[in-house]
């Protein structure tokens, strides 16, 4: 598979009032395109620092990270963000919708500045919103849906823009066993069915059973790494509505 990143000898080091925290001590890591790729680790690991410069939300400090071959340290801020909204997608633990919005309103949100022409953009959204199968919630306000049905407004939301990678940044933390499940299955899915790239960040072992690949920092270095021989594949109750 073509690499779509890839990180060598990364580093993040924050400085606040003169005292530097380095959190990443030099990652290097190639994420080939249509991945599911879990990274786990402790508190204090570096997995949210990681996240974010590959997210293009934060600056690493030092090595490369080249995404789809470009250089992003050559970025300025108007292409990072540009970066960000034709190229990523996020799930975040606490979905970050609009409470008093309806769903297809939130998800419609992450085509804002997008290059895809208005008239075209409630068509998209409701997609999206067919994928995760909340079609018959499109019109119901976020703070009228269960923590579950919220996760899957925030992937579809994620999805929407068709963008390389999605990361889900500990996407089961608020949600029972059930909802969690469900969750995780729709990722797999739209990796196994769809060939998108996921990057899964967690500290739980039964969602990076899903990956097909896990990576394991301590100290903001890779302690570890192995693949998921007995990942489930398509058929378990995976599949996409």
């Amino acid at each position: 598979m073509t690499a779509l990143i890839e990180l060598k000898d990364l580093k993040k080091t924050y400085v606040n009032e003169g005292v530097e925290t380095p959190v990443l001590h030099g990652i290097t890591l190639s994420i080939p395109k249509g991945q599911f790729l879990a990274i786990m680790g402790p508190s204090g690991s570096g997995k949210s620092t990681l996240m974010h410069i590959l997210g293009f939300l934060d600056r690493a400090t030092g090595g490369t990270y080249r995404f789809g071959g470009r250089d992003v340290s050559k970025l300025t801020e108007d292409q990072l963000a540009y970066m960000r909204a034709e190229h990523v997608g996020f799930v975040f633990q606490t979905y970050n919708l609009l409470p008093k919005t309806s769903v297809l309103e939130n998800v419609k949100l992450a085509l804002l500045y997008s290059t895809t022409p208005p008239a075209e953009r409630e068509a998209l959204a409701r997609a999206a919103v067919d994928e995760v199968g909340l079609s018959h919630r499109v019109q119901a306000l976020s703070n009228q849906l269960s923590g579950g049905e919220r996760q899957r407004v925030a992937i579809a939301r994620a999805i929407v823009t068709n963008p390389s990678v999605i990361f889900a940044d500990e996407p089961t933390g608020n949600l029972d066993s059930k909802s969690g499940t469900q969750v995780m299955d729709i990722l797999a899915a739209l990796n196994e069915q769809q060939g998108r790239t996921i990057i899964l960040v967690t500290h739980e072992t039964y969602t990076a059973a899903y990956a097909e690949r896990i990576i394991r920092l301590r100290d903001g270095l890779v302690e570890s790494e192995n693949g998921v021989a007995d990942r489930r594949r398509p058929g378990d109750g995976r599949e996409l509505k």
